[in-house]
Order: structure tokens, then C-alpha cells, then sequence
């Protein structure tokens, strides 16, 4: 059975969008995430120390354009995205990807999660190994 997604943006585009996992979709998804990625990665090897206001702004700006490829918008309707609920737009994008490819969107949230769960870790480590003793 096909799995499908819905974008309710009739207040922005006059519609909502209903996208299924067809591969046309997915290959777009595969695309899309590997942009992102690229993205962040760019960031990281331009900047030493990257502050998460600025890993934020890329991928909510790749979302957006994700998310309008993904739908096939004309310039116009892609443009009027940014005026709906970047939770609504992020959603969406996430869902697709996880429900049709089983892969995670890149957030901020997560990768601070995943910060504290190494700081932790460090915190946790036996301090007879971290002396040198």
C-alpha cells in the first residue's frame, strides 16, 4: 500500500499537497537530504567553531527548497513557502523522508541532543583513565 504525506497549505498556495512514496519522490528525497548534508558539511570546513544559529539557517533553508522541488512549485508558489510555519514546512519534509526512505532530516535539536549525549559520555568516563594514572 502506497504511503503518503500531506502538506496543508491552502492558506498560502490555495491548496493542500498530498505527495505519495512513488520513486519520482523518492529520488527527490535521496537529492534533498544529500543537499542538506552538503550544506552543513560546507559550513563545517569554512568555519572552525560553527554556532547552531548557523547550522539552523541552513537547513531551514534547504528545507524550504526541498519542500518545493518536492512538490514541483513554480518560483512564485515556492517563494510564498516562506510565509507558512517553518514547523508545518519541516514536518512535512521529515515525515516524507522518514516514512519513504527510513532516513533522518538533519536538525538543530537533534544535533544538540546529540552534543549533550557526548558530553555525558565525557563526564561519565572513569577518572582513573582521565588522570593518566
Amino acid at each position: 500500500m502506497a504511503k503518503t504525506v500531506t502538506l496543508k497549505a491552502t492558506n498560502v498556495l490555495g491548496k493542500d499537497f498530498t505527495i505519495m512514496d512513488s520513486m519520482g519522490n523518492i529520488k527527490k528525497i535521496n537529492e534533498g537530504i544529500k543537499q542538506i548534508y552538503k550544506r552543513i558539511d560546507a559550513l563545517d570546513q569554512k568555519k572552525e567553531t560553527v554556532l547552531f544559529a548557523e547550522y539552523n539557517e541552513v537547513i531551514t533553508d534547504e528545507v524550504v527548497k526541498q519542500v518545493a522541488k518536492l512538490l514541483n512549485l513554480s518560483k512564485d508558489d515556492a517563494k510564498k513557502l516562506e510565509d507558512m510555519s517553518y514547523n508545518d514546512l519541516f514536518t512535512f519534509y521529515s515525515t516524507a523522508v522518514s516514512e519513504f526512505t527510513g532516513m533522518t532530516t538533519p536538525s538543530v535539536r537533534q544535533m544538540q541532543k546529540n552534543q549533550e549525549k557526548a558530553m555525558q559520555a565525557l563526564n561519565n568516563e572513569d577518572p582513573k583513565q582521565s588522570s593518566g594514572n
